[in-house]
């Protein structure tokens, strides 16, 4: 009876590891199905933002074309214009124990042609300013929800170009 050579012991181990490595690499892939990513959040940001821009902050006949006393009602989180004073993931349809999202209106309120400013409703004015600017405590940051995790959560973000006040300015909507 003859014993095993180093012929036999490599050929052995080199098709243990070439099973070893097709497993580790083929089996997520197999699994992959059944895990969660980020396509329902997408939908659900479009959703949203078409819903704000369409409807509650315009309406059905001027889509994108936002009321500017509707939409600064609703970043002031009052029940005026038909609002709920509702946590906005429930204003937006979402279910709020497992999705967050945020809503901000940005904008170049500069003259800066690359400036993309965070909004802010100038009550004494009555015009559009960076948040940065708003200085009186009547004036409304047009920014609502939870600001966005600053580690690695999967996040899914929606635009929308609109007309506010005489502006375009785009609304995003971030759910993650």
């Amino acid at each position: 009876m003859r014993g095993q050579t180093n012929l036999d012991f490599a050929i052995g181990i080199s098709l243990f590891l070439g099973v070893l490595i097709f497993i580790f690499l083929f089996v997520p892939g197999l699994l992959s199905p059944f895990t969660a990513s980020a396509q329902a959040q997408t939908v659900t940001a479009d959703r949203a933002v078409d819903h704000l821009t369409k409807s509650v902050l315009g309406s059905p006949r001027s889509p994108y074309s936002l009321r500017t006393d509707c939409t600064v009602q609703f970043f002031d989180n009052t029940t005026a214009c038909a609002f709920e004073k509702t946590p906005l993931a429930e204003q937006l349809g979402l279910d709020p124990a497992t999705q967050n999202v945020n809503v901000t209106v940005v904008g170049n309120a500069s003259s800066t042609a690359t400036a993309r400013d965070t909004l802010c409703w100038d009550d004494s004015g009555d015009s559009l300013v960076a948040a940065t600017t708003c200085s009186n405590a009547d004036d409304v940051v047009l920014t609502r929800g939870q600001p966005l995790p600053a580690n690695n959560e999967a996040s899914v973000t929606a635009l929308r170009v609109v007309w506010l006040h005489g502006k375009d300015v785009t609304v995003v909507v971030e759910v993650w």
